[in-house]
């Protein structure tokens, strides 16, 4: 790829005010090619050729013609930015009793663009249809490759900002910010800021904070044409049926599959809301050592995602549960999982034994991108910062701990019902209902995070050791039935590593060159058990291993 940026700006003072002015012009783009992609046409193609170039599957890989139906696959992406700011600030623009006003206020003007164009034996233009004529919304060209169209959009955003530095009194500090932003492609944004500062004595700091904030929806959920990705899914209606319907061991029904997913943007989001609160103290009970505590809470409205395909596969079920498994020809199912209407009499004989009316195969889910409801966090974080002298070196030590008290996705419209169905037990405890509701301690929110780093120098020589520990929590699918709401859960338990480094720091080479040593996961712990891929849940551990490593660094100053 090749990234071209110019940027240019002046500064200056008039008046007792500083201003500054800059100009950025950004533009990356990155061709990615693959070779020796299998053509889903050419393949067919060579498979029902005649003659001796037929592609022979049964050859063990020598001379089988293969090479007919290889084809490079390419993908080229542009992002191009303009940027045009402009600032005004002074430390002193007004006095009062406690000290001078600072003011800064500004104004932006950005355009930002992207473009994303796919090979043609994925965008759509060159498709493959099978023999049963099966091309929903359309089967790339390329084996084990999903279709993607291409895609592309822009925005122009106007900005105006101001910010105030104000002292009340002797030892207290506030200051106010405002933000205003004009989008051209959703609603305009305000948000602000207020902040205080207090200094009773020299060694103890009060602070508080009360802030909003937005992110917008970026272009890709906005532009993005209909995409298909295929992802094994679980059809929950068809498990329900399987494990009351006489088929626990699923010899008739087959529940988990190869799902597609279609998904598409949408020029109807608006940008996430949120409000935050902080309030705080810093203690410097020694010197050398800082003690901070911090309670924090955030209230995010509208937040960006999807309802996710297994939550609409619940959902589905519960309509059918909630209609029973008479008068099948008035039900009213999830317009969200479109089934095949064919269903072999023996499936349909277990959907009816469990008492809901039988459900074909899945063909596909729509799941579109939408602003879903509040979600709320709250928690605090405890630090502890040391930095000692002795004859022998310097050393310093910090410990971190991040504590989650509450993290709550509000549910509503369909989720909602799902989350009352499960509380009421209409949903059995092991059909899990993901994203929503109470979310601590579940499904990789771990409750806490605790980290330690303790650092040694001495010229030429260093030493580092650091460690963090993750909180346990459940993984909600292993969820067993018991009959009670919460079920059997199954605990991944927290998970703790040490890593070590030495350093060496000599100045013979250039003016600087420090060589480093270092082990990372120095005891070799294995990430918990998981029923992930790979066996481990990657989305909050990861199961390298304990590995060592060797840095360079050259510094030139």
């Amino acid at each position: 790829g090749n990234v071209f940026r110019l940027l240019g700006g002046l500064a200056g003072t008039n008046y007792d005010y500083d201003w500054e002015a800059a100009v950025v012009y950004s533009v990356a783009t990155r061709e990615d090619l693959t070779r020796n992609r299998v053509s889903n046409n050419l393949i067919t193609e060579a498979l029902f050729d005649p003659t001796p170039a037929a592609y022979n599957p049964f050859s063990g890989g020598k001379n089988s013609n293969i090479e007919r139906a290889l084809v490079d696959v390419s993908r080229d992406n542009e992002m191009e930015l303009f940027l045009i700011d402009f600032k005004v600030s002074s430390p002193d623009v007004y006095q009062l009793p406690a000290g001078p006003v600072g003011a800064l206020v500004g104004t932006e003007i950005r355009n930002e663009s992207f473009e994303d164009d796919r090979d043609p034996r994925l965008d759509g233009t060159i498709v493959f249809t099978d023999f049963q004529g099966d091309t929903y919304p359309f089967v790339s060209d390329v084996v084990n490759s999903s279709p993607t169209p291409d895609n592309s959009g822009d925005r122009t955003v106007y900005s105006l900002f101001g910010e105030l530095q104000i002292p009340i009194a002797n030892r207290i500090d506030s200051l106010v910010a405002l933000r205003y932003e004009n989008f051209s492609d959703v609603d305009d944004t305000i948000v602000g800021r207020v902040a205080f500062g207090w200094r009773p004595i020299d060694e103890v700091q009060l602070r508080a904070s009360w802030s909003q904030a937005f992110r917008a929806p970026n272009l890709v959920t906005i532009n993005e044409e209909i995409v298909a990705r295929q992802n094994t899914r679980t059809d929950w209606a068809c498990t329900y049926a399987a494990e009351n319907g006489g088929d626990p061991e699923q010899n008739i029904l087959d529940c988990v599959n190869s799902t597609q997913r279609v998904a598409q943007g949408s020029k109807d989001l608006v940008s996430e809301q949120s409000e935050n609160w902080t309030v705080g103290m810093a203690v410097d009970p020694l010197d050398g050592i800082t003690l901070t505590l911090d309670y924090w809470s955030i209230v995010k409205e509208d937040t960006i995602g999807l309802l996710g395909e297994e939550n609409h596969t619940v959902y589905d079920l519960l309509l059918r549960l909630e209609h029973g498994g008479d008068n099948c020809q008035d039900l009213q199912t999830n317009p969200a999982v479109n089934r095949l209407e064919e269903i072999a009499e023996d499936e349909a004989d277990v959907y009816r034994a469990a008492g809901i009316c039988p459900a074909g195969a899945i063909h596909n889910i729509v799941d579109n991108y939408a602003n879903l409801d509040t979600r709320s966090l709250e928690g605090f974080d405890v630090a502890l910062y040391g930095d000692f002298e002795f004859k022998f070196g310097e050393f310093s030590v910090k410990y971190l701990r991040s504590q989650l008290l509450d993290f709550n996705q509000e549910p509503g419209g369909p989720s909602a019902r799902l989350v009352d169905a499960k509380a009421q037990g209409v949903l059995p405890a092991d059909i899990p209902v993901a994203g929503f509701a109470d979310l601590i301690g579940q499904d990789g929110n771990q409750q806490y995070k605790e980290t330690l780093l303790v650092r040694w120098k001495h010229f030429p020589y260093a030493a580092s050791l650091s460690g963090t520990r993750l909180g346990e929590f459940f993984q909600d699918s292993l969820t067993l039935d018991d009959g009670t709401p919460t079920g059997i859960q199954y605990v991944i338990p927290d998970f703790h590593t040490w890593n070590l480094s030495f350093d060496f720091t000599t100045k013979y080479f250039f003016n600087s060159t420090r060589f480093r040593l270092g082990v990372r996961n120095v005891t070799g712990e294995r990430a918990p058990l998981a029923d992930r891929y790979f066996g481990f849940f990657s989305d909050a551990h990861r199961d390298y291993g304990r590995y060592y490593y060797f840095d360079v660094r050259v510094s030139t100053d």
